[in-house]
């Protein structure tokens, strides 16, 4: 067991309230960093805005994309239209308490997850330049969470507690991959809306679906916003290497309690 992994992990945990001190909303979007937030967001803000006639996000990213689905801390409220957030948040132990649940009730937890691979991989990609470092090394990354925006450790950390929290609650908490929405867009945007207790008819769905193309995402890019959302496919040369899976296997094995049916070949 890494002790640093643990403490940092115990510290975060116990006091990071977030999804309790923000818990007035009819649901939670729930993603892990790079895996799919805003193509996500933006279909399920669209598809909401068709059928409730509201106007959907100007753009994709940034607070320009909370007109629908706000973050934790806005103040959302259109009249007749459920009220959603987003957010990358990591449950503390407190989500799972029965006794506070009782007093201070929660939303429904719509999280998606992605393989770890994919998610290093993309997360290097973007910041490879400002990190200075070869990929292995970046592979084995920081359990005290200081060098990199986001790592191994933090996935884990985020696979580990929203599969306890879906252990525990599971009617509470619906867990997708980013990969079912690859493979059944509109299925899988349809039961993440469902759970949420947004029921969407077919048409709306098929709006949603069509606002997320990447032709069309990459037309409402903030002039204004650092970096890219969207990235044109084939972009970044970075590949696993024997050595780099070895790392990751690792740690994986030693680390990682819910794997959601991925295939790391522990």
């Amino acid at each position: 067991m890494n002790t640093a992994h643990a403490l940092h992990s115990f510290n975060r945990e116990m006091t990071n309230w977030s999804l309790i001190k923000h818990r007035r909303w009819d649901g939670y979007l729930v993603t892990g960093q790079h895996s799919g937030t805003h193509w996500i967001k933006w279909m399920l803000s669209w598809a909401m805005a068709h059928h409730y006639g509201v106007a959907g996000p100007k753009f994709y990213n940034n607070n320009d994309s909370n007109a629908v689905i706000g973050s934790p801390k806005h103040q959302l409220n259109l009249p007749g239209v459920p009220r959603i957030a987003s957010s990358h948040s990591i449950p503390a132990y407190a989500v799972e308490w029965p006794w506070l649940r009782a007093i201070a009730p929660l939303p429904k937890y719509g999280v998606v997850v992605r393989d770890v691979r994919d998610v290093l991989i993309s997360n290097y990609e973007k910041w490879k330049e400002t990190y200075a470092v070869p990929f292995e090394t970046y592979v084995a990354g920081d359990p005290w969470d200081k060098k990199y925006v986001v790592d191994v450790w933090w996935y884990i950390r985020f696979m580990n507690r929203w599969g306890s929290v879906q252990a525990r609650y599971p009617a509470e908490t619906l867990v997708l991959k980013y990969e079912d929405f690859q493979r059944d867009t509109a299925g899988s945007l349809d039961r993440l809306a469902r759970h949420l207790g947004v029921v969407l008819p077919p048409d709306a769905i098929a709006a949603g679906v069509k606002a997320g193309t990447k032709e069309n995402m990459l037309a409402f890019q903030n002039p204004n916003a650092t970096g890219k959302g969207v990235r044109p496919d084939g972009q970044g040369d970075t590949v696993w290497t024997p050595q780099a899976e070895a790392v990751l296997k690792a740690i994986l094995r030693e680390h990682l309690k819910y794997d959601f049916g991925y295939d790391f070949g522990l």
